[in-house]
């Protein structure tokens, strides 16, 4: 372009910037920018804001803030897209004291988080345990008039999953039903997993319910969930049945089977255990993968060494040698 006679402006920088920098070659954008600025056209915003949002994803936040205080030696007004990326990077990072600064900053600059800002934030709390300070960066949100949707709300129901506050992520999902947001399967996946976890599967039905009427189908995890739960408090006659139904609609895998052969195992019903490791060839799950050596083999071997059935694990020790 250059070349030819043609000067490239600022945008068409800036389209250059954004495909190296996702691309990963960071490294040449900024070269990029020293370079607009000896050919005379000044980079703005957008051109710094690419390249520190592909730095902090990738974890290079030092660097990021290095260029956001380039940013603004040179007059240009960082912006909310500025702010959330830094914030993202250090979250990642587990900086909060970082986070908190920039976070007051930019409220001194008038720049108001958005929604996006709050729920990294939220999402941030939540992994590190944090779940009160992050119930309460979600009050704040609400009255600083932005309104929460479906990543914020199923942020904050993991977070209240992990502490084991089922009670409060279900009724933080009706209210977000309430509010006409929509939950995804991954808002179900976790409440599912939690609620089957806790021995409430009744409860992790209705949700089941919920969610088919939502138009969420529920996915191999869920069931999975829902039968680990049976599973977990020998209720293994129900496992079966929601096992059968995973099988008619062709949504099983090899965790269906380690979770029904664990089921078998514990309630000491290891025929039936045996019978459905036999069965899995059948299927197309030959028990030939990493996941059914550690697993699959283990669990059976435990159960068998505990019935003291000794010619069989000598026998499945023997199928396990040479898968």
């Amino acid at each position: 372009m250059v070349l030819a006679g043609y000067q490239p402006d600022v945008y068409a920088y800036n389209v250059l910037v954004n495909g190296l920098s996702n691309f990963g070659k960071t490294n040449v954008a900024i070269g990029l920018l020293k370079g607009m600025v000896q050919r005379g056209c000044e980079p703005n915003a957008v051109a710094y804001n690419t390249i520190m949002d592909a730095l902090c994803k990738d974890k290079l936040v030092v660097e990021a803030l290095h260029l956001f205080s380039q940013m603004r030696s040179k007059g240009i007004s960082p912006d909310v897209i500025t702010y959330n990326s830094l914030i993202h990077g250090l979250c990642k990072l587990g900086q909060r004291n970082q986070v908190l600064a920039l976070l007051n900053e930019m409220v001194g600059y008038n720049i108001s988080p958005n929604v996006y800002t709050f729920s990294v934030l939220i999402d941030s709390l939540c992994k590190e345990g944090m779940v009160s300070e992050a119930q309460n960066t979600f009050k704040i949100m609400i009255q600083r008039g932005v309104e929460p949707d479906v990543v914020t709300y199923t942020s904050l129901i993991g977070g209240l999953c992990i502490s084991d506050l089922w009670k409060e992520a279900m009724a933080l999902l009706k209210e977000m039903v309430g509010k006409n947001i929509s939950p995804n399967v991954f808002t179900f996946n976790i409440l599912i997993d939690t609620l089957c976890k806790n021995g409430k599967v009744s409860y992790a039905q209705r949700i089941i319910k919920i969610m088919i009427q939502r138009g969420v189908e529920p996915d191999v995890v869920i069931y999975n969930s829902v039968m680990d739960g049976y599973c977990l408090h020998n209720q293994i006659d129900k496992a079966r049945k929601v096992f059968e139904l995973m099988v008619t609609n062709e949504i099983f895998d090899v965790f269906s089977y380690n979770f029904l052969i664990n089921g078998y195992c514990k309630c000491k019903r290891i025929d039936e255990a045996k019978e459905l490791f036999d069965e899995m060839p059948q299927k197309v799950l030959v028990p030939d993968t990493v996941t059914c050596n550690i697993i699959t083999f283990a669990t059976l071997l435990y159960g068998l060494c505990k019935e003291g059935d000794l010619d069989e694990v000598l026998t499945l020790f023997k199928a396990m040698e040479k898968s």
